[in-house]
């Protein structure tokens, strides 16, 4: 395989609602996050909306794998610049 190019696998709805709800079970149950809008919420409200789906549940995975992925991108940046 040539470098720089990568097999990319879809990751499915439910593999999306894990990787989110396993990243918001590590905060503190006393955290509050806002969403704009949509309101302020407390963690476990949070990982309840994303495992039932619901427009706050899917903007949170939305604004969660964008910012893996920017950390992913600044990482592959990083290690081609040595």
């Amino acid at each position: 395989m040539a470098k720089g190019k990568k097999n990319r696998k879809a990751l499915s709805d439910e593999e999306v609602r894990k990787l989110v709800t396993a990243r918001l079970s590590v905060l503190s149950p006393d955290i509050i996050i806002s969403l704009g809008s949509d309101g302020a919420f407390g963690r476990d409200e949070l990982i309840e909306r994303v495992e039932r789906g619901d427009n706050v549940g899917e903007k949170l995975a939305e604004i969660q794998l964008d910012w893996l992925r920017s950390f992913k991108d600044e990482i592959s940046y990083e290690d081609n610049r040595h």
